[in-house]
């Protein structure tokens, strides 16, 4: 397998920059295969697919500490019973902590759906010319509209806990 990639390749290849890619170097996560007398440095196709691993990884929220772990699970294994105990031992953790993330991230993500669906749903019925806090005190509406649309002070009074304007109210 030739080492044909550039770190520009494995940038484009993968969303990262080449600022990225040369620190997961300096941190020992990523070897290029070859670095020429000029520095420049090229990777194989498996180091497209560490990278990627590292980047699926970070997404995940990973530490670094934790992939430089899950990235040397084959260090000091001598068959694949011990590689295969280390393998669970350190992703089963991790594979917990990933259910837990999914789990907020649909929640998040169904709040999201709920909430746009509330402001479309305030605004046909009562118009844009309400404030914005008035979106805010519509009944059931999603905490992100609640904490988003409501301004402390706002002169509509909705934003204050007490429904009273706020200071920067105008008195006519």
């Amino acid at each position: 397998m030739g080492a044909d990639l550039s770190s520009g390749d494995l940038a484009r290849a993968t969303g990262n920059t080449v600022r990225t890619i040369r620190f997961y170097e300096e941190e020992r996560l990523l070897t290029p295969a070859v670095v020429s007398d000029g520095g420049h440095r090229r990777y194989t196709e498996d180091d497209l697919e560490r990278l990627r691993l590292i980047t699926d990884l970070r997404e995940l929220g990973l530490s670094l500490c934790e992939i430089r772990t899950i990235l040397d699970l084959r260090n000091e294994c001598h068959n694949a019973a011990e590689f295969a105990i280390r393998f669970q031992q350190v992703l089963a953790g991790h594979l917990e902590e990933a259910q837990r993330r999914l789990d907020r991230l649909r929640r998040v993500k169904k709040e999201f759906a709920d909430a746009i669906e509330s402001i479309q749903r305030r605004l046909s019925s009562e118009g844009i010319q309400q404030c914005a806090c008035a979106v805010a005190d519509a009944v059931g509406a999603p905490r992100i509209v609640r904490v988003l649309a409501r301004r402390q002070g706002c002169c509509c009074g909705h934003g204050s806990p007490d429904g009273s304007p706020g200071p920067d109210a105008k008195l006519s």
